[in-house]
């Protein structure tokens, strides 16, 4: 699992900013699982995975291997790599949340998942960029973001952005991420 993106360019100023598609997507009955937890920064990823049913257990994963999600028992079982930062676990599972909520068929067909910093899972660049997509709409919440910067004006600078990563518990690539989505 990559925090990376398409390049585009960070946006300069403030804009608009409007959830992923992927988000925008989601069965209304599963938005209503989730919304709730979406309204406070940082975002609580391991009651959404509770919520949804999913079990989180942070573990020593090989080298290299963020995460990986799977069913184990007949329950779906998120595991994150313990050694890894804080900020990248928790973009890790709301990653891992993302491709439950979008590609839980395709789990369930091939097996385990694991996400590798370098070779991603193995699957098509574009599941991982939706599995992002709606990760980051989870980590960083659209609206909560347009709250938390409203009180900045002019030029995103390294600083703010600095700044918005702490709030929300994220590194800043993956707040840069969110900013260039938006």
């Amino acid at each position: 699992m990559a925090e990376s993106m398409p390049n585009k360019e960070t946006p300069n100023s403030w804009e608009v900013m409007l959830p992923s598609l992927e988000y925008q997507n989601l069965a209304p009955e599963v938005r209503r699982k989730i919304d709730e937890y979406l309204s406070e920064h940082p975002v609580k990823l391991g009651a959404i995975a509770k919520r949804l049913g999913i079990r989180v257990l942070l573990s020593t994963l090989p080298r290299g291997t963020s995460g990986q999600i799977g069913q184990e028992n007949g329950e779906f079982v998120i595991r994150i790599n313990r050694h890894e930062a804080k900020s990248r676990q928790r973009f890790t599972l709301a990653h891992e949340i993302a491709h439950y909520l979008l590609h839980r068929e395709k789990i369930v067909a091939e097996g385990v998942w694991s996400e590798n910093v370098l070779l991603r899972s193995g699957q098509p660049a574009n599941v991982e960029y939706e599995a992002n997509r709606l990760a980051s709409d989870l980590v960083i919440p659209t609206a909560q973001l347009a709250e938390a910067t409203s009180e900045y004006s002019g030029p995103i600078t390294s600083e703010v952005i600095e700044d918005l990563a702490y709030k929300f518990r994220v590194s800043t690539a993956a707040m840069e991420i969110k900013l260039q989505m938006s």
